[in-house]
């Protein structure tokens, strides 16, 4: 029998008050709801209900190695990045050496695991994601007289304009910004932030689109709705559009500062009902089902995370998980659409 998931609900100040409640089917409290986790993660963990009362997903499975999310951006997220796996294990290795509390506010290494992630819009969703090309981040400065950014963009190139921004505090937020950063213009004025936001590539997913993001790639979410699988890890270098702690010396450490234009992932078809989202040297793997009548799967795998987003499926409605354990099955029925998550 499937194992039924409570997820843990994070309300940061960027979450959505109506999106998330309503998307599950629960009540609206008047708090920002920004994520859904589905896993094991110390500082979320999913509940079941069993018979002896509400336990812990890891107390029945184990530790997982990846997290499952639902998430709705009402406004922007801080720009940040994840480590890699050797960053990640020496970075919590040194704060635990010195002392810092895990749950403390400067804490940055919160576990040993990098955090590569996988992004799948269920709505429109915009982001900013990697670094422009410099040629088109110039001639937009240029075309809009933010003379100078363009200036240092011309003497110092983009790594060191990047730093200008961010490590000085006596900036002017420029005039003509796009209209998908008018919203961090008027949050975050006067900041450096908002520079590097215009070195930015700006993507809209739609529905069904998704995004790999690397260790070191810095992104920034604006707004929509989306599922995001990654590993099960909540390590987050900040730099800007946030009050929760920023580490410039981490965020520099670990983050790809070079023009680089993200392609989307690849879907490709695997059965009659699903596709498999092509992910490289990915930690976990994620397939997309969509239920049109009776569907009967077997978990191929240790244990398997399915995340209904779409519809009703017979033992899931939307905004529903469920856990499998190897060879335990699960009947998807009615017109519905499942995502299916395992570890590699």
């Amino acid at each position: 029998m499937p194992t039924r998931l409570s997820p843990a609900i994070k309300n940061y100040d960027w979450g959505d008050i109506t999106a998330l409640p309503d998307f599950t089917g629960q009540p609206r409290d008047a708090k920002p709801w920004a994520e859904l986790w589905f896993g094991t993660h110390p500082d979320g963990q999913a509940t079941v209900q069993t018979g002896n009362g509400i336990k812990e997903l890891e107390e029945i499975v184990g530790e997982l190695s990846f997290l499952v999310k639902l998430i709705a951006v009402a406004k922007p997220l801080s720009i940040q990045t994840h480590p890699t796996i050797a960053q990640a294990s020496a970075g919590f290795a040194r704060e635990n050496n010195l002392g810092i509390d895990r749950a403390a506010f400067n804490r940055v290494y919160r576990d040993g695991n990098s955090k590569p992630e996988l992004l799948c819009a269920l709505s429109d969703f915009e982001m900013l994601c990697g670094f422009a090309p410099i040629e088109k981040s110039l001639a937009l400065a240029e075309q809009n007289g933010w003379l100078e950014l363009a200036r240092r963009l011309k003497l110092t190139g983009l790594a060191k304009t990047v730093h200008w921004a961010l490590e000085e505090k006596n900036h002017q937020t420029p005039a003509n910004l796009p209209n998908y950063l008018r919203a961090v213009g008027e949050l975050y004025a006067d900041t450096g932030g908002v520079y590097v936001a215009m070195l930015m590539n700006h993507i809209t997913l739609k529905s069904g689109e998704a995004m790999f993001l690397e260790p070191g790639n810095v992104h920034s979410y604006l707004s929509g709705l989306a599922v995001e699988v990654m590993s099960s890890s909540d390590n987050v270098m900040r730099a800007a559009f946030t009050t929760k702690h920023v580490d410039l010396q981490e965020f520099f450490a670990t983050a790809v500062i070079n023009s680089h234009l993200p392609t989307q992932v690849t879907q490709r078809k695997s059965s009659n009902n699903a596709v498999d989202y092509e992910i490289k040297n990915s930690p976990f793997s994620v397939q997309k089902i969509d239920v049109n009548s009776s569907v009967t799967i077997k978990a191929d795998h240790e244990v398997e995370l399915y995340l209904c987003v779409q519809g009703h499926s017979g033992a899931l409605q939307q905004g529903q998980a469920c856990i499998l354990r190897q060879h335990e099955v699960l009947q998807l029925e009615k017109s519905s659409v499942v995502f299916r998550v395992w570890g590699t």
